[in-house]
């Protein structure tokens, strides 16, 4: 019993020498202001920190939201826990108390005008908005304790002296407001990925609980208090921006972006010049409470709008009218780079004043992509080759009759079959899809017309092969009335689909790519040069062509074997019909390509 007892006794001492020794995961103590030294029985390391303290500007500045970021030297290093306090430069530096930081979620204020951390989350980096509480004139430094694990420890990391010159705006008792810095309490784990928080609304970039990117915003007055939310693919040299855009498009679109560059972390506000991005004069026009950090790889980037921008802002859209929302994220080379992925749109028109949830315009599309894809594969590639073995081919293979058919008839026949059985399927698809035949009224050419000429092809479609089945016989006195109604209605469905696929690939709702056009341009030239191609060898051998018929009615035993050299394949058209195969086969693949990965 009492051994028992003594065992019991040691494991408890042993626990609470431990609890005692033990880090802060919620931050700093008070008791750690003095020395900024951790409790933790070890030691802080005397190599060379890998990290640094950064400031957003050389010059502190009230107007523009001045930011301390600490990081690590080369971007990848992470860290636990940091407390961060402000020095005067005099002799015998002093803690400059007279001071605050607003910090993002995952710290929080404390010993007079530091900041620690509040959670034991590994971080990568970690901005930190500062400014003074009273009139002072000046240079300041900032020291930092940081915690890379419980028992290595940075001490006395500190930043280059900064000027500060700052005159505290003159406040009446009912001018003054209290800031609450609320202190993170979240029991996430770090595999956790951003999702939507109560009080807010919100917009997702998928149709989970959980998504890679979370915007969220909540009106406070005369602004709108915003929150991005996104995992990184890595924890520097990235970027994250939202958009308002009156179209969905991205010419146009007013954009806040926030970047994380070689420990840097910052706020921009820009416009898009076509597809590119370009900062205004001002980067932070109109923008405040601005607080950022990265933390297991997710950045949380928060800051406050204002709904109007005084004066003649063009660039800058008021808050007080709807916006389609766009969210991406891409590389920074020096400069912010063009997005990796196809930023993600909202589903409709966002009003920014009411907390609302609001879904992304179906992500995966699937219905969509096979619709288009459908068509393209039925039109770009099936008839188009169909339609030109039917009109330039008839001569040759006389020889040869595969089932009593003849080769270009067997090929012509089989091709649009599959052309008329895909459209039809492709047509039922976008009917389940969109519910209606003609959703869209409102809009650009692309939205308006694509639904009435897809409808327009489908009905060509069918009334062909109804007229193949009701014709009459080759010899009939009507039989060129068929043979002209045919052509012209085929003819006038590939024109139109070729119309159709490219008002398709410019729909925002496709998202494909501007080269995605390009492709449909090329395809349209390339038909065209080689229908003049065949023409023009079909001119020139005119004699064979008008003797056509007659070699057609004649037994094949009665064809003297002189004329049965004289008909034999025309390699010239040949290699221009592998030519237009392979042509029309690449501009096939790569179009579906790029639907079905938009």
């Amino acid at each position: 019993m009492m051994k028992s007892t003594g065992k019991m006794l040691s494991v408890f001492l042993t626990l609470a020498l431990i609890c005692g020794c033990s880090c802060y995961p919620s931050g700093a103590p008070e008791s750690a202001c003095t020395t900024m030294t951790p409790s933790h029985g070890v030691p802080p390391q005397n190599t060379s920190s890998p990290y640094v303290i950064q400031f957003s500007s050389s010059n502190f500045s009230m107007d523009s939201n001045f930011t301390v970021t600490i990081s690590s030297k080369d971007g990848n290093t992470s860290f636990k826990g940091f407390l961060v306090e402000v020095f005067t430069d005099q002799p015998t530096p002093n803690q400059l108390k007279e001071s605050e930081f607003k910090v993002p979620e995952n710290a929080h204020p404390t010993c007079n005008g530091g900041a620690t951390h509040s959670d034991a989350k590994e971080k990568h980096m970690i901005g930190l908005q500062w400014q003074p509480t009273t009139s002072f004139t000046g240079k300041v430094k900032f020291r930092a304790t940081i915690v890379q694990a419980y028992t290595v420890i940075w001490k006395n990391v500190e930043s280059e002296y900064l000027s500060v010159d700052y005159t505290a705006p003159s406040t009446s008792p009912s001018d003054v407001t209290t800031i609450s810095h609320p202190i993170s309490t979240t029991s996430e784990s770090p595999s956790d990925l951003p999702r939507c928080e109560p009080g807010f609304g919100c917009f997702k970039a998928c149709p989970l609980t959980t998504c890679e990117s979370v915007v969220m915003w909540r009106r406070s007055g005369n602004c709108v208090d915003f929150k991005i939310v996104a995992r990184l693919d890595r924890p520097n040299n990235r970027w994250v921006a939202i958009g308002f855009s009156p179209t969905g498009r991205m010419p146009k679109t007013s954009v806040i972006m926030c970047l994380v560059d070689n420990g840097k972390i910052s706020v921009e506000e820009g416009i898009n010049k076509g597809y590119s991005f370009g900062p205004l004069s001002n980067k932070t026009l109109g923008l405040t409470n601005i607080s950022a950090s990265v933390v297991d790889r997710v950045l949380r980037c928060t800051f406050t709008r204002q709904i109007n921008i005084s004066g003649s802002v063009e660039s800058i859209y008021s808050l007080t009218k709807k916006y389609f929302l766009l969210l991406g994220d891409g590389p920074i080379i020096g400069t912010p780079g063009q997005h990796e992925k196809t930023p993600v749109k909202s589903e409709s028109r966002v009003d920014f004043l009411v907390n609302e949830n609001v879904g992304s315009d179906d992500p995966s599309k699937t219905l969509y992509k096979l619709h288009g894809s459908l068509m393209i594969l039925s039109w770009m590639f099936l008839s188009s080759v169909a339609i030109i073995i039917a009109r330039y081919y008839k001569s040759e293979w006389r020889g040869m009759m595969p089932c009593g058919v003849k080769v270009w008839f067997a090929i012509h026949r089989t091709m649009m079959s599959l052309v008329f059985i895909i459209t039809t399927a492709s047509f039922i698809i976008i009917f389940i899809q969109v519910g209606s035949l003609l959703q869209e009224t409102e809009g650009d050419i692309y939205v308006r017309y694509h639904p009435a000429l897809g409808i327009t092809v489908m009905a060509l479609c069918v009334a062909n092969p109804i007229m193949a089945f009701f014709r009459c016989d080759p010899g009939h006195k009507y039989r060129h009335v068929f043979h002209y109604s045919h052509m012209f209605v085929g003819t006038a469905a590939q024109i139109l689909s070729a119309i159709t696929i490219y008002f398709g690939v410019n729909l925002e709702k496709s998202n494909t790519p501007e080269e995605a056009s390009y492709i449909v341009i090329a395809y349209i030239i390339t038909y065209v040069i080689i229908e003049v191609i065949l023409e023009c060898q079909k001119y020139y051998r005119r004699n064979e062509d008008e003797t056509e018929t007659q070699i057609l009615l004649r037994s094949t035993s009665n064809v003297p074997q002189q004329k049965s050299q004289k008909h034999q394949v025309n390699s010239f058209k040949i290699i221009v019909l592998c030519t237009h195969f392979v042509c029309m086969s690449m501009y096939c693949m790569v179009l579906i390509y790029f639907v079905a990965t938009a």
